[in-house]
């Protein structure tokens, strides 16, 4: 998702310790941490209650399925042209 390098995350500490201060920076951390993996499991339940109103597993068959016969086709026209 993002792409954060050694760099970035050092400065974000080093900036993250003036500011706050090293007692209440892992209790922020954590905090921050926790919230962002809430964050991410409530959009994952979102995305999966999302896929199976729609029915998404039956698209992506029929989309194969449409692309098989597809190739199908094309192959039966190739072998009478030959």
């Amino acid at each position: 998702m993002f792409q954060i390098g050694f760099l970035e995350i050092a400065l974000i500490l080093i900036l993250g310790l003036l500011v706050i201060g090293p007692k209440k920076l892992p209790e922020l951390i954590k905090f921050c941490l926790k919230f962002y993996k809430k964050i991410q499991k409530q959009i994952a339940s979102f995305k999966n209650d999302l896929e199976s109103d729609i029915g998404t597993e039956e698209i992506k068959k029929d989309v194969f399925n449409e692309m098989r016969m597809e190739e199908l086709d094309l192959f039966e026209k190739s072998e009478k042209n030959e």
